[in-house]
């Protein structure tokens, strides 16, 4: 029993040290340029993943059919997602290019995961990949509004993103800002601002 607990003591003992060795020797790389290696990018998606899960578990959706909550969802997306997560079609925008890790394809991600698991982290946010929490500036209806419309992404095609665009004006407390999505009547690929 002596030396199991030995054993035991000498393993903290060593993982303290490591730990504290990668956080003060600057060995650990914290630029976004920078690519994690398998291993780590695997550990870290796994725990992503498995954490979100479980945490999603006791959210139950709503309804989440209708015209009038897909174009509230639109707006949302349009006004908090597209910048990052961009738009059916389109390419990534700067500030996508410069986030580690990238930010995933959402109509990809409709098809994995649950309603819920997408309300969890579109209230929530996750930590240290550039995704914000919107629950403290977002009520639930708004941040399910987005669901609804993250989960039809995948069956909306690029003229119809457009089109919707085109025709619903700003929405969610945007204030007017211009995330570099065209709307408002402007062609797709008018200059903005000039």
């Amino acid at each position: 029993m002596k030396s199991v607990a030995t054993t035991l003591g000498v393993i903290v003992v060593l993982a303290i040290s490591v730990m504290l060795a990668v956080m003060y020797t600057g060995v650990f790389n914290v630029a976004t340029a920078w690519q994690d290696p398998a291993l780590v990018r695997w550990v870290l998606v796994t725990t992503r993943e498995s954490s979100i899960e479980r945490r999603a578990r006791d959210v139950q959706a709503p309804n989440l059919e209708g015209a009038a909550r897909l174009e509230n969802g639109f707006r949302g997306y349009r006004e908090m997602c597209a910048i990052c997560h961009g738009t059916p079609g389109g390419k990534p925008s700067p500030l996508a290019k410069g986030l580690n890790p990238e930010p995933p394809d959402l109509s990809e991600e409709a098809e994995h995961m649950s309603a819920a698991e997408l309300f969890w982290v579109t209230k929530n946010g996750i930590r240290m990949t550039g995704m914000p929490a919107w629950g403290p500036s977002h009520n639930d209806e708004e941040l399910w509004d987005i669901v609804a419309f993250v989960k039809a992404l995948p069956e909306i095609s690029p003229a119809e993103y457009r089109a919707l665009d085109r025709r619903l004006p700003p929405g969610h407390g945007d204030g007017g800002h211009d995330n570099g999505s065209p709307h408002h009547g402007e062609e797709e690929d008018k200059p903005h601002g000039h």
